[in-house]
């Protein structure tokens, strides 16, 4: 899994999780690693759980403190710059796995 975002990426290793916005549903959850964009190396192992469909900006509000972004627009500017231009997809909370 790829965290080309550095806030994203920062807050995950910094707090140990964290939750991501991501534009295609993911086919594979549980044991997974990480690394700061395609073909770069792997950072971390991490857990990855599927936690909900989100249709629009409001189903990301809970979960702002926890993403890494001070507030919504934000994180919504984030998504923007990965040249999506909608708020529709699948949120995952991924944790750092302890071995």
């Amino acid at each position: 899994m790829s965290f080309e975002n550095a806030t994203v990426l920062n807050y995950l290793l910094g707090n140990g999780f964290v939750y991501t916005f991501r534009k295609e549903k993911r086919k594979t959850l549980g044991k997974e690693w990480i690394n700061a964009g395609r073909t770069l190396p792997k950072i971390a192992d991490v857990n990855v759980t599927f936690v909900k469909e989100v249709k629009s900006t409001e189903d990301l509000r809970p979960y702002i403190h926890y993403s890494g972004f001070g507030n919504i627009f934000q994180w919504c500017q984030a998504i923007a710059d990965l040249g999506i231009s909608e708020v529709k997809g699948y949120l995952y909370r991924v944790s750092l796995r302890r071995v």
